[in-house]
């Protein structure tokens, strides 16, 4: 995903100078895309289906290879790509080939395991009982509704009278991303964004941010915006200009992992992504149809990357070549500066312990194209300056997130995960979950001690401190005739989940060119 730089001169830049000369010509005419991967491809492409009249160009070098790994979403991706912006998920299941994602299967902490989801299993309420599910699942949780009754049987969707899988807007993608990206710049030119196969050897910068990129071919381009979607080198919001970047290295110690991954053999495909607790961080598993994707996160500081390959290996014998990526969890200060927005990874970083890379570059996109929208194409210091404590706050809100994910994960008893316990900076989760010790799962305080827009809202959290064990001091245990109904439900949810349609299956159907999709269907579902 990243583009080469040559030489950069630098000035740093004004945040609220003019992006472009005053007059009419002050609108944003053309934006630049710098950086061909999935950030690229999605910005580029939202930029353009939503305002028309930009001229939208993407830069990148087909010599530069992107990140080829397995991505797992959440249920927001499929509702921007196919709702929001209007693509049609029958070709895009053909030529991308997503799997189905319903959630995340959580070796984590002292149960055997627990089930996230996109669903409200905890802070939802029965009819007939008076408190909140997550009083009466937390001494036996695994799951508490019927996404996560399919995930624990191993099936994708609920079987319709017809046979056909009920297929709900609650589920997201596994996506292979050579695939995603080959997908994206496909739908790009069809709706007139162009790309430039090229590379940047110098980036000139003035008063307004940059002015300038100069091309290896000789070419020079400017536009009234430039898109950093170059990855982890950040060449323009990072190296040309200089914002500064801020670590969460005290709240998420892990900065290396070690990817790999088999050709799938009799396995069926699971419907979730699995983050399962080792030595020293956690690994995944991402459903593909021809492969399985399996990644270690781990903290180079007590496992070196001969330690953490053996590992690995020793609960993965079917892996084949592996490579080991180095990372920094963090965020640049400002994702917005002069003409300049950092989308992707050349914004910010962290490891994908709830898969929220590509939801963000979907939000942050919706909002960049919303605010330029409101100012006719005519930023100006105020928008940069609302838009960069949005940016902020979701990057500080996943920071807090992840951070109680590892604060309470008692699975493994060794020096890492000690560490851990002891010494996670829970980087403003601290009232959340305060508030959870002294009331539960009780919701009457909850927006409030989690502040305005959380991602993850009241449900998140619960799944993370129940389904681990947390204690909380209000415990009323339910009474027998409580606890009775909750048994009932959650065998009544077993039972229709069993009959249940295996991913495999469902893939095959909803490829098929019998399938037809509502229009509305994602339509409907649009939350921005």
């Amino acid at each position: 995903m990243g583009e080469t730089a040559g030489s950069q001169k630098v000035q740093a830049p004004d945040p609220a100078a003019s992006d472009t000369p005053s007059g009419d010509d002050s609108r944003i005419q053309k934006v630049v895309v710098l950086g061909g991967g999935s950030a690229g491809y999605l910005s580029a492409l939202a930029l353009k289906i939503r305002l028309p009249e930009l001229e939208v160009r993407v830069i990148h070098s087909k010599s530069i290879p992107i990140i080829g790994v397995g991505e797992g979403t959440t249920f927001t991706v499929p509702i921007f790509l196919h709702g929001y912006l209007g693509l049609d998920p029958a070709p895009f299941h053909r030529l991308a080939r997503p799997t189905y994602k319903l959630g995340i299967r959580f070796l984590w902490g002292q149960r055997e395991r627990f089930f996230y989801s996109f669903t409200n299993q905890l802070d939802g309420r029965l009819a007939d009982l008076p408190r909140l599910n997550g009083f009466y699942a937390f001494d036996d949780f695994s799951h508490g509704d019927i996404i996560g009754a399919l995930m624990a049987a191993g099936n994708a969707f609920e079987r319709q009278p017809d046979g056909g899988p009920l297929v709900t807007t609650a589920s997201a993608y596994h996506i292979e991303n050579a695939h995603f990206v080959e997908y994206l710049e496909r739908a790009a030119a069809e709706v007139g964004v162009v790309t430039i196969d090229d590379e940047v050897v110098d980036v000139e910068t003035g008063a307004g941010g940059v002015s300038a990129l100069r091309l290896a071919s000789g070419a020079v381009e400017r536009a009234g915006l430039f898109v950093d979607c170059s990855g982890f080198r950040s060449e323009l919001m990072g190296k040309a200009l200089g914002t500064p970047f801020d670590s969460f290295r005290s709240s998420l110690f892990c900065d290396r992992a070690v990817l790999g991954g088999w050709e799938r053999e009799d396995e069926p495909i699971l419907p979730y992504t699995t983050a399962e607790t080792m030595a020293c961080g956690w690994a995944w598993q991402i459903e593909h149809e021809p492969m399985i994707n399996r990644g270690y996160v781990y903290s180079s500081d007590f496992l070196s990357d001969d330690e953490a390959e053996r590992e690995f290996r020793s609960k993965n014998p079917k892996v084949s070549d592996t490579r080991v990526v180095h990372f920094d969890s963090g965020a640049y200060r400002s994702n917005w500066v002069g003409n300049v927005v950092a989308m992707g990874n050349a914004s910010g970083f962290v490891e994908p312990l709830e898969a929220t890379s590509l939801s963000v570059i979907c939000d942050h996109t919706v909002r960049l194209i919303q605010a330029l929208a409101d100012a006719d194409l005519q930023p100006g210091e105020k928008t940069r300056h609302y838009y960069n404590r949005y940016t902020a706050r979701t990057w500080r809100a996943i920071r807090r997130f992840l951070a109680l994910h590892y604060k309470f994960n008692d699975r493994i008893d060794n020096e890492f995960w000690r560490t851990c316990q002891e010494q996670t900076d829970l980087a403003g989760a601290e009232e959340i979950v305060d508030y959870y010790q002294e009331c539960g799962p009780s919701r009457m305080w909850a927006a409030e001690s989690m502040g305005w827009g959380d991602p993850f809202g009241w449900e998140g959290y619960l799944i993370m401190l129940v389904g681990q064990g947390v204690p909380y001091r209000r415990q009323m245990g339910p009474k027998p005739p409580e606890a009775e109904l909750w048994r009932a439900h959650r065998d009544r949810i077993d039972a229709r989940a069993a009959d249940g349609i295996p991913l495999g299956e469902a893939l095959e159907m909803i490829r098929s060119d019998r399938w037809v999709w509502k229009p509305d269907f994602y339509r409907n579902a649009v939350k921005w």
